[in-house]
Parts: structure tokens; sequence; C-alpha cells
């Protein structure tokens, strides 16, 4: 699913922002924020936020590793931003942006977040979706 900006507020050729809320979301968002990147032929910036950046992002930081392995032409940049609203992180971090990746929600608190984004992003924001591992 993809929500757009106004026509004229629309940048195209900025860098792709993976906005990685949630631990079980990250294959996902990564994997269609390098696949992005690489075709826009952009960089990319993953912003770890919310819940996974609060928590051990030792899994997250492992999976940003392996998918950059897989796109060794895309340049990425990694931040974390623990404590702070991951609605602000993530439209502050996406500024100058061609898109936004972030993963579908889990529940009311990214249910809000996505919907405070599709308000403040002035890119298109694009909602992966999600193969959930038990």
């Amino acid at each position: 699913m993809t929500y757009r900006a106004a026509p004229e507020e629309i940048d195209v050729g900025g860098p792709v922002v993976a906005a990685i809320l949630e631990d079980r979301t990250a294959e996902d968002v990564l994997a269609t924020a390098f696949a992005q990147a690489r075709d826009r032929e952009v960089p990319l910036r993953v912003l770890i936020a919310g819940a996974a950046a609060s928590g051990d992002s030792a899994a997250v930081r492992a999976a940003i590793e392996r998918w950059a392995g897989r796109y060794p032409d895309v340049t990425c940049s990694v931040s974390a931003r623990a404590g702070l609203d991951a609605a602000i992180t993530v439209a502050a971090g996406a500024r100058r942006c061609g898109l936004v990746v972030a993963g579908p929600p889990a529940g009311a608190r990214d249910a809000s977040v996505l919907r405070a984004l599709r308000h403040r992003v002035r890119c298109p924001l694009t909602v992966t979706s999600c193969r959930v591992k038990k």
C-alpha cells in the first residue's frame, strides 16, 4: 500500500528511508527498501525507531548487514533513535527523501505512527506486507 503526498510536494530524487519500527518487520522493510534504492540509484537511510530502537537491535543490525551484502552498490547509513516519538523521528529523517518504506502495524501504537507519517512525510510512503515467522 502506498500513500502519496500532494504532487507539488514530492521529491522523487532523494534517498529511500527504511523505517524499522519493530524487529519482526525488519526483513520485509529492508528487502523493499534496498530494492527501491537500487532501482532508483539513490542511497538508503535506515532509521530504527519505536520498539525496535528501545530493545536489543542486534538482530536488526544483522539483517541490515545481510541486505547490504546483497546490494553492494547501494550506499547505506543507519541510525537508531530510542526514547523519541517514532513518527517525529521518521518524519524528520525523511526530509528531502524520495520514498519511505515501513512495515505493517502490529497494534494500535504502530497504526497511529503510520497514520501520523501519512500526514507528515512529503514523499510516498510504502507499507510492506509482512511474512510473520513463528
